[in-house]
Parts: C-alpha cells; sequence; structure tokens
C-alpha cells in the first residue's frame, strides 16, 4: 500500500441512490492506473480523479482487440463496510489471461496490492 500513490479528486460528485446504479453508466470520482514500458517495466500504482483516457491512435486495442479485462465487484455490507469479493481470484485470473496472451506480466505484489487486502 505504501507503493500507491494518491491524488483525492478536488471535488465528488453527488453519491447516486444504489438503486438506481447501472453498469457502464455510474462512475466513481477515482481511477487506478499502473504504467508499463518495456524499458521500465510495471510503475507505481496511481489513484487519480476520473478522466478521459488518452491513446495514441495506433494502439493495438483499438486494431487487433489484444487487450484483457477483469471485473472486481465490491459490495456494501450490512454493517455498511465495503467489501471486495474475490479480488485474489480476480488478480489469478488476470495474471493467467496476460500469459496466454503473451502480454508482460508482474512479479510483483501489482496484482493483488494492499490496498485491495488480498
Amino acid at each position: 500500500a505504501s507503493d500507491v500513490i494518491i491524488n483525492l479528486a478536488s471535488s465528488s460528485k453527488e453519491k447516486p441512490d444504489p438503486n438506481s446504479l447501472v453498469f457502464g453508466a455510474t462512475f466513481t470520482d477515482h481511477m487506478l492506473c499502473i504504467d508499463w514500458s518495456k524499458e521500465t517495466g510495471w510503475q507505481r500504482p496511481v489513484i487519480k480523479p476520473f478522466q478521459n483516457l488518452s491513446l495514441h491512435p495506433a494502439v493495438s486495442a483499438l486494431h487487433y482487440a489484444i487487450q484483457l479485462f477483469e471485473g472486481l465487484k465490491a459490495y456494501r455490507g450490512e454493517d455498511g463496510k465495503i467489501r471486495l469479493f474475490r479480488p485474489k481470484l480476480n488478480m489469478e485470473r488476470m495474471h493467467r489471461s496476460a500469459l496466454r496472451m503473451t502480454l508482460p506480466v508482474s512479479t510483483s505484489n501489482l496484482y493483488c496490492p494492499q490496498f485491495l487486502w488480498c
């Protein structure tokens, strides 16, 4: 968790009614980004304000669909606490998918960082 850089948004959106949440249409105030390059490998994770992504027009995912997605689920318990649903299994599945797709993988704890409490 100490490796994570946290840049909070200057203001927060009004929280929506939980009964009105729609997948793919309701977003948080923040996003997690972890950069990777062939020269330096995986960089420190950054939690930052939600923003548009900047992609080069020739990025392979736009042309050849070489990409991964793993949806991590979180639920609010009866005690009001937010709990992640099987985060370690999600990260292990993402790791296997990356290997299968011959995408770069990390040998560090990036697949199950401390802030996910795996």
